[in-house]
C-alpha cells in the first residue's frame, strides 16, 4: 500500500489531459528536469501528475526502459482509449471509470481504497477518519507509515471528493477544482466540520456499472456468455460497484435497473425477486466496457460547454 506520491495535490482540471498529451508526444519528457515547464505547472505538481497518471491506470512504466532517472511511462490501453475518445475528460463516465480505478489501486491510492472499501462511517469528522485509518494500518502493517504521511494522504483524498457546503471562493490550492467533486460522493459542512458520504442513487452509465463489475468479479471479465452476480454481493464486494459508488443494496438495485433500461443488446439485465435479485451482466473485459461507453454516448455529451 502506498500513501503519498501526489505531493498533497488532488487531481486538477486539465492535469490528466496534459499528462497524456506528453505521453502521446514524447514519453521521455517525463524523465527530464524541465518536465514542469512542458506541463505548465510547478515541479511538485509535475510529480503529482506523474503519480496520478499511474494511480488512475492511464499510464504504466515501460517493461524495458533505457537508463534514466525514472522509468519511462507509456499509456495503458485504457489511457490510449480515453486519449482517443475523450482527451479532455468531458464525459462524467470517464471520471467514474477513473474513480473505480483509484478505489481498486491501493498500490498508488491506499487512502482511496481504504475509505471506500473499509471505512464504516457515513457521517464523520476528519479526526475520526484519520484515527480509523491509523488503527487499520497498525493492525495490518508491521511498519506503519509516519502519522503525518497518513494524515496528508487522507486529507488529499477527502479534498478530492468533498463539496464544501456552503460554497465559497476558497484558495484554489485546496484542490477545489478537482473534477471528482462532480461525482457527488461526499460533502463537507463547514459550520459543523463534518463530512457526509452520500448513498443515494447516482447517474452511473450502464457501461460504467459493467466496468466496475468486471473489475471486481473475475468471472464477469471474460467468456462467451453472461455472469450472474447477486445484488448483495455486488454491494458488498471490495472494489465492486456498491463500495466504489457508495451504494446500498437497494440503491445499487435502482442503479442496475436503470442500467438495464439503457443498456444495449441486453448487456445488463435484472432477474429474481426481492431478497434474491441478480444482476446478469455480459462477460467482457473492463476495457471492452470502456469502448462500449464511448460508442454509446453522443458527440454532444463530449462537447465543451
Amino acid at each position: 500500500m502506498r500513501f503519498g506520491g501526489h505531493e498533497t495535490f488532488a487531481i486538477r482540471e486539465g492535469w490528466l489531459h496534459k499528462g497524456l498529451r506528453i505521453l502521446d508526444r514524447d514519453p521521455e519528457l517525463f524523465t527530464r528536469d524541465d518536465i514542469a515547464d512542458h506541463l505548465g505547472v510547478g515541479r511538485n505538481m509535475a510529480k503529482s501528475i506523474r503519480h496520478w497518471l499511474q494511480a488512475t491506470q492511464l499510464a504504466e512504466p515501460m517493461r524495458v526502459v533505457p537508463p534514466a532517472k525514472q522509468p519511462l511511462l507509456q499509456m495503458t490501453e485504457l489511457g490510449r482509449t480515453i486519449w482517443e475518445r475523450d482527451p479532455y475528460f468531458l464525459s462524467e463516465g470517464t471520471l467514474w471509470i477513473l474513480h473505480v480505478n483509484l478505489v481498486n489501486n491501493p498500490a498508488f491510492a491506499a487512502s482511496w481504497a481504504w475509505f471506500f472499501n473499509s471505512f464504516g462511517h457515513d457521517r464523520f469528522d476528519r479526526a475520526v477518519c484519520v484515527e480509523s485509518l491509523k488503527r487499520q494500518i497498525e493492525m495490518t502493517t508491521k511498519k506503519p507509515p509516519n502519522p503525518s504521511t497518513l494524515e496528508r494522504d487522507l486529507g488529499c483524498m477527502l479534498s478530492s471528493y468533498a463539496r464544501i457546503i456552503p460554497g465559497s471562493h476558497d484558495d484554489p490550492e485546496d484542490g477545489a477544482d478537482c473534477p471528482f467533486r462532480e461525482l457527488g460522493l461526499l460533502s463537507f459542512f463547514k459550520t459543523s466540520g463534518y463530512y457526509q458520504l452520500h448513498h443515494e442513487v447516482k447517474p452511473i452509465p450502464p457501461e460504467v456499472l459493467g466496468y466496475s463489475l468486471a473489475k471486481a468479479f473475475e468471472h464477469a471479465a471474460g467468456g462467451a456468455k453472461a455472469s450472474d452476480i447477486s445484488v448483495t454481493d455486488a454491494a458488498r464486494k471490495p472494489g465492486g460497484p456498491g463500495r466504489c459508488f457508495a451504494l446500498t443494496a437497494e440503491t445499487l438495485f435502482e442503479v442496475a435497473s436503470r442500467a438495464e433500461s439503457l443498456s444495449h443488446d441486453g448487456a445488463i439485465e435484472i432477474s429474481g425477486m426481492a431478497g434474491d435479485r441478480v444482476i446478469r451482466v455480459k462477460q467482457q473485459s473492463p476495457l471492452d466496457w470502456v469502448v462500449a461507453h464511448f460508442e454509446n454516448i453522443t458527440e454532444e455529451q463530449l462537447s465543451v460547454t
